[in-house]
């Protein structure tokens, strides 16, 4: 849109789809046939962005995790559930297609970082031998981790992607303040917790090189998605009804992380693309 502002993952569709499915088990009367109950939650932040604003919410006590559904399961609001599904939308699909996860990691997960490059301010014109240029250490910190990037494993995906959140203060100044926010994926614990060390050394050695300091915040992030594999196929011979079988298709393991994650580690479920 002209505005800019869109739905990137869908969730306009995904409260319709919600909604539909709720109309559709309570007008068919089939809840009246079955044991146990349905619970519908809209949930808020699953995107694990705007760091510094989720950060400030912690400290003033308002949260006590940066992501939707771990603050949920923190308030007690999973403790009567037993299996959970949700829905996305998926890309590049414009037919009437289900995307099925297979059985084992559905996506990455993550630990994000905060790093703050702290230097010397200079007259950048007329004194710049006087100053510690916290934006060129932030630049080789960078650079070490591009440099790291073909030891780390196809089959673990890591995805590193930082982004410089604050470079300076006045163009005639020598940056002495500078900000990085990144994200360190994989698909198991163990490849997040070897990148993230890739990552860590690759980032202080960039301070080192111009005698800066680099303070790096890690931030517990989401787990990697594990969908169940009878929840799975059930799911897909439902569908096929629906659909038929050339409907339903099989998903491939996403590079981007949910914080559904975290709740197939404490529970069976599964994450399907319509």
């Amino acid at each position: 849109p002209n505005t800019g502002a869109a739905h990137s993952c869908g969730h306009n569709a995904q409260t319709a789809m919600m909604v539909g499915v709720a109309m559709g088990l309570v007008d068919s009367g089939v809840m009246d046939e079955l044991d146990g109950d349905v619970v519908f939650m809209a949930l808020p932040a699953e995107e694990y962005v705007e760091l510094d604003y989720r950060q400030k919410l912690r400290r003033e006590g308002k949260i006590a995790f940066l992501g939707g559904k771990q603050e949920l399961l923190k308030l007690g609001e999973f403790d009567d559930i037993d299996m959970a599904m949700m829905c996305h939308l998926a890309s590049n699909h414009p037919e009437r297609q289900m995307l099925i996860p297979g059985p084992g990691i559905g996506s990455t997960g993550f630990i994000g970082k905060t790093i703050k490059y702290v230097g010397k301010e200079a007259h950048a014109g007329g004194a710049p031998h006087e100053g510690i240029n916290a934006l060129n250490a932030a630049m080789l910190g960078l650079m070490g981790i591009h440099a790291n990037r073909e030891t780390f494993k196809d089959a673990d995906s890591i995805r590193v992607h930082p982004i410089i959140t604050k470079g300076g203060d006045l163009v005639n100044i020598i940056p002495a303040d500078v900000r990085i926010e990144t994200y360190v994926r994989g698909r198991s614990i163990d490849a997040i917790m070897d990148a993230s060390q890739k990552v860590n050394r690759a980032l202080q050695a960039g301070a080192m090189a111009v005698g800066a300091e680099a303070i790096i915040e890690e931030i517990p992030g989401y787990l990697p998605l594990f969908n169940d594999e009878q929840l799975a196929t059930l799911f897909a011979s439902n569908c096929a009804e629906l659909l038929g079988t050339a409907g339903v298709i099989p998903a491939e393991p996403m590079a981007g992380s949910t914080d559904m994650g975290d709740i197939t580690h404490i529970m069976p479920g599964i994450h399907p693309s319509v």
